[in-house]
């Protein structure tokens, strides 16, 4: 699965946001930001609010995209 994001510094602190599902990260690195985007991802996709979700759901691999923001501090 592929989903993009925007990282950026907000008031000293990186903001990795996924605009496709409203989640965002934050880090005192970009890395640390993206990580923790990627964290809130999979949560949000290993609990679908769906009626009557799968048995067993596979764990895919997510790659984050990065479209915008500042490459360094």
């Amino acid at each position: 699965m592929k989903v993009a994001a925007i990282v950026s510094r907000v008031r000293g602190e990186w903001l990795a946001q996924c605009e496709e599902v409203d989640l965002a990260g934050t880090g005192a690195t970009r890395e640390e930001a993206i990580a923790s985007l990627r964290e809130a991802l999979q949560e949000y996709f290993r609990h679908p609010e769906a009626i009557a979700p799968p048995e067993e759901l596979a764990r895919e691999t997510i790659e984050i995209v990065v479209l915008d923001g500042p490459t360094t501090d």
